[in-house]
């Protein structure tokens, strides 16, 4: 049985999955050869088994590694990943490639990925500025627009989304399994991260949630970058969310009042009960929306 799939999962969605604890991780085995893997810490994990291939999506970060090995090499009976498919440069999901890489990975990922890993910036969310990089963790693979995965024996292809969650965002769309890894364009159920600093805006994550929302269907998979696996109607929930608590704030920018002013109207307090957490609460949120439209921290 399932343990994490949200409330709106369909009942042919949950008989299509089985999910177990494996090294720390929880393992839901989406089909014969595609497995998501969780531990709730750093961003979600996938394996794909394809013929002489294993594809290992996203890497996590060095606490966990151990644990992510063996939750790797229990699903793909001992095989080490042949290819490492970065959805975007946070440390959450790559600080894991040097240690793939070690075992005989390809690193695959978009050009700006190897960019911002190589020559970080500071952030004004979190005030830090991140270390840059040696080369064993760059991705050696680079995509600029799309790329289809047949070289690597997949069906399916990687497709970037530029100035959405940060600007080298790829997701992996598994055609034949009709199965989406997000990366950080969905925080399911969650205010998302929205890197600013990084190339990321809330119109950009709109636009990419909308046109992933356009060629997907109500039996589509969706591993989220954070989160539980997830619908289409999950995205679509996202996607309002953030529509209807930007004109929120656009209205009261219009209006000439300043982010203390904003904080204080409280413009996104019937989403707080759903949609806040540790990172990104809804005052976050709301200074988020308040930059991106205006340009202004404070």
């Amino acid at each position: 049985m399932l343990k994490t799939f949200s409330a709106g999962i369909t009942a042919s969605l949950i008989l299509a999955a089985s999910a177990f604890a494996q090294a720390g991780f929880e393992v839901t085995e989406l089909e014969d050869g595609i497995s998501m893997l969780a531990n709730a810490r750093a961003g979600n994990v996938a394996v794909v088994e394809a013929g002489d291939n294993v594809i290992l999506i996203d890497t996590q970060m060095p606490p966990f590694l151990e644990d992510l090995e063996a939750a790797v090499m229990d699903v793909t009976g001992g095989r080490a990943p042949t290819l490492v498919i970065n959805t975007h440069f946070h440390g959450d999901h790559v600080l894991g490639n040097a240690h793939f890489a070690a075992l005989g990975a390809g690193i695959l990922a978009h050009e700006n990925v190897a960019e911002r890993l190589a020559n970080p910036v500071q952030s004004q969310l979190t005030g830090r500025t991140p270390e840059a990089l040696g080369e064993e963790f760059l991705p050696d693979i680079l995509v600029s627009q799309a790329m289809m995965l047949s070289r690597f024996g997949v069906t399916g292809e990687v497709l970037h989304y530029p100035d959405a969650h940060t600007d080298g965002d790829i997701i992996v769309y598994l055609t034949d399994a009709n199965i989406i890894h997000m990366g950080d364009l969905l925080f399911s159920g969650l205010f998302p991260f929205i890197d600013l600093d990084a190339g990321g805006t809330v119109n950009g994550y709109i636009a990419a949630l909308d046109e992933i929302i356009g060629f997907t269907n109500a039996e589509t998979r969706f591993i989220a970058g954070h989160g539980p696996l997830s619908t289409r109607d999950d995205l679509i929930a996202s996607r309002d969310m953030l529509i209807e608590g930007r004109a929120r704030v656009a209205a009261l920018v219009e209006e000439g009042h300043d982010l203390e002013a904003i904080q204080a109207a409280a413009p996104l307090a019937d989403f707080h009960e759903a949609w806040n957490w540790g990172f990104i609460t809804t005052e976050r949120m709301v200074w988020t929306f308040y930059r991106d439209i205006t340009g202004l921290t404070q």
